[in-house]
């Protein structure tokens, strides 16, 4: 009788363990899905010269923001292909800690802030002004 007894017992262990393994698994593939959305979601990235902003047509995924990334992206609307611009904010810290949240999830664009001299290096007619 005692056998049985603790066998039973055993028994009533693995159902509770199988029971919280099978929940943990299924809550580590909901959080895995929703980071997955997460790093899918589209970041824009908006210029901001004194009172206009506008917004670059590109959408970029989440997971492909960096620094090199941004600034490939930056010269795709260069007017003077030839030539490097030069940001003062792409040698802030502010622009790092930008991305950083950006790649955490804490902001959903990236706004750059410029002066209008530096504005004139890029092609207005391929934004949108908003």
């Amino acid at each position: 009788m005692e056998i049985i007894s603790l066998i039973t017992i055993m028994d009533w262990i693995t159902i509770v363990f199988a029971f919280f393994a099978m929940f943990g698994s299924f809550y580590s593939m909901y959080r895995h899905k929703k980071h997955h959305q997460m790093e899918l979601r589209k970041i824009k990235i908006i210029f901001y010269v004194e009172d206009k902003r506008y917004l670059l047509d590109v959408d970029i995924p989440r997971k492909h923001i960096s620094r090199s990334e941004i600034q490939g992206i930056l010269a795709a609307f260069q007017l003077n292909v030839a030539s490097r611009y030069s940001l003062l904010y792409l040698s802030d810290i502010h622009f790092l800690n930008d991305i950083f949240s950006i790649q955490n999830g804490k902001l959903d664009r990236l706004v750059i802030r410029l002066t209008c001299k530096e504005m004139e290096q890029f092609n207005t007619s391929k934004m949108m002004k908003i």
